[in-house]
């Protein structure tokens, strides 16, 4: 029995005393209200009893949609100790004492005796009263969203590393075939030669990829500890567990800087270094003169035909020299345009078919570069802006004066307008990602929508000039994990990194020159068009540090304006603003190299 005006301990409530009533189990919930109804299920997720009304509603609320539930039939028959609110962790120095306490100035959580030795002079605080408000604390929120961003980046990791291991697999493979077909000009006296630089081969090939492999295993199980820690938090939150949420907010904060450390460790994977067989050609002079057919050598990807697969597969290093190379200029200008184009948007959405925007004459263009013509095109009653591609035949077009974007579609070669929405925004930029569209609008204050792909807008980030005051251009990383966003601005120019919140992470100030547009490269580094003189191409990476680049021709004051890259062909197109000397209806074709 209960002694009046007192509570017994949680576990003692899911059973009755007395020898009538031995081992007869009753609802946890209802015991927490003062209730007693007799047990008829159990949550094995929540590990507490329940009564039939409990049971009976357990699983409508969403967050407990996916709990596992026994009936009377099934449940345990013994008592079960739920957890506690306030069921600190012992301090590992003080096995008697729970981790109660914060201190600020060593930002650790620490027992009573820990504050008296070690704390006496620190602003030490009562985890429950600092706990209170946590489920709103911006802290939490950061927490939360850095796990998310850091899963993803252990993804796009372990795919990058699946596939450099894939390329040095067949670079072994072209490796070994040439060393055969040499073989075979040589007679069978050679046969330990082979052998010899055969197993060179293989041993440096299996030292890559065991390193590889390995590599993908630690990113494994960051990306592993990353969703642990996840579920830990969003259950604590779920059950409203506020200190031990608080607890380990704080050691999944300490643990994620040393995940990210490690992960950013390994973020460079140098694939731009292979190996080929190169032949002694002594040997077939004199078979005698060498113990060994060949060499195995480390050779760049541009400098033998045998890794001329790995270039196309291959992921650049981050951390190495951009060259851009000219190879073409492409005309799109037609018959019935009455001006010289103002290609102020660009789009790959197939290796041979692009799509632009002319401002100028108010239409859109689909040109293919095999045939080396604008195959369609359609007119439009105001200039177009951007273009961003859905899928491989479907785009969206920004229209600033009607402040409206156009869904279209190429069907049978010719583009068709499927719809229009309006968002009431004069809208510039715009970039698809995960279905959803990314759009810049307006100037003093500009703006930055998220919109689905009805046009429903679900966020919307804007402000005073601090934020933004001119966003020309918006892309999102291909990890869809951040949005760069190109603000022109009055006095500063700057690309703005953000996240999913609308939060600034990273800025990239040129020092001069407009902004304009912006694209991703293969190895995650990002390609800026600037309006300025000279030196008006920039590479800056996902943290929006500048990069080395290298333009092998000479062009003159060429203003750059729209950018877009194909990663299938390595080749990059950009238009420019007509000035002296320069026919803004051509777009620059370059080969990208790293």
């Amino acid at each position: 029995m209960e002694v009046s005006g007192k509570r017994q301990d949680k576990l003692t409530h899911s059973v009755s005393h007395g020898s009538a009533e031995d081992f007869v189990l009753f609802c946890i919930p209802c015991d927490r209200d003062g209730e007693r109804e007799p047990a008829k299920g159990f949550c094995t997720t929540c590990n507490e009893h329940l009564c039939k009304t409990c049971y009976k509603h357990h699983k409508k609320p969403a967050p407990l949609r996916n709990h596992v539930l026994l009936d009377e039939y099934s449940m345990p028959t013994t008592p079960t100790a739920s957890l506690s609110q306030d069921d600190f962790d012992s301090c590992d120095d003080h096995q008697d004492k729970k981790q109660k306490y914060y201190c600020r100035d060593h930002d650790i959580v620490v027992c009573s005796v820990c504050v008296t030795l070690d704390h006496r002079t620190c602003k030490v605080e009562y985890i429950p009263k600092l706990s209170k408000h946590i489920l709103d604390s911006e802290e939490l929120n950061e927490l939360m969203a850095e796990i998310e961003s850091l899963e993803n980046v252990c993804k796009l990791r372990i795919k990058r590393a699946k596939d450099e291991i894939k390329a040095i697999s067949e670079n072994h493979d072209k490796v070994i075939k040439a060393i055969h077909q040499f073989r075979k000009e040589i007679n069978t006296r050679l046969d330990d030669m082979e052998t010899i630089v055969v197993k060179d081969a293989e041993r440096i090939s299996d030292k890559k990829q065991i390193y590889l492999k390995s590599l993908s295993t630690d990113i494994e199980d960051i990306k592993d500890e990353t969703v642990k820690k996840q579920v830990c938090l969003d259950n604590l939150i779920q059950r409203n567990c506020l200190d031990k949420l608080y607890v380990e907010m704080k050691v999944a904060k300490k643990r994620l800087v040393e995940m990210k450390m490690k992960a950013k460790q390994h973020s460079r994977i140098n694939n731009n270094e292979t190996v080929s067989f190169v032949k002694h050609q002594a040997i077939i002079d004199v078979l005698e003169k060498y113990k060994q057919l060949g060499e195995i050598v480390s050779v760049k990807s541009s400098d033998s035909e045998n890794v001329a697969m790995m270039k196309d597969t291959s992921i650049p290093p981050e951390d190495q020299t951009l060259n851009l190379e000219v190879v073409e200029d492409i005309n799109v200008k037609s018959a019935s345009d009455k001006k010289n184009c103002d290609i102020k948007g660009i789009e790959v959405i197939q290796p041979d078919k692009i799509v632009v925007c002319d401002y100028n004459n108010k239409k859109v263009k689909y040109y293919d570069t095999v045939q080396k013509k604008t195959v369609s095109e359609m007119k439009l009653n105001n200039s177009p802006h951007d273009v961003a591609a859905i899928t491989d035949v479907r785009f969206v077009v920004t229209v600033p004066s009607d402040r409206s974007v156009h869904f279209m579609s190429l069907k049978n070669q010719h583009i068709v307008s499927d719809r229009k929405v309006n968002i009431n925004e004069t809208c510039r930029g715009i970039a698809y990602s995960n279905d959803k569209l990314v759009v810049s609008c307006n100037f003093n204050p500009g703006k930055v929508l998220v919109l689905d792909l009805q046009g429903k807008i679900l966020q919307s980030f804007s402000g005073d000039n601090s934020l933004f005051c001119f966003p020309r251009y918006v892309t999102v990383n291909t990890a869809g994990t951040s949005i760069y966003v190109s603000d022109w601005g009055l006095s500063v120019k700057a690309v703005k990194q953000l996240d999913w919140q609308g939060n600034v992470i990273n800025t990239y100030q040129p020092g001069r020159g407009g902004l304009r547009d912006i694209c991703e490269l293969d190895d995650g580094t990002f390609l800026v068009c600037l309006n300025q003189n000279s030196d008006n191409l920039r590479t800056i990476s996902d943290d929006c540090k500048p990069c080395k680049i290298t333009i092998n021709e000479k062009l003159g004051r060429w203003y750059p304006s729209a950018v877009a890259y194909c990663k299938k062909t390595r080749k990059l197109y950009v238009s420019f603003s007509e000035t002296d000397g320069i026919n803004a209806s051509c777009i620059k074709v370059f080969k990208v190299q790293w």
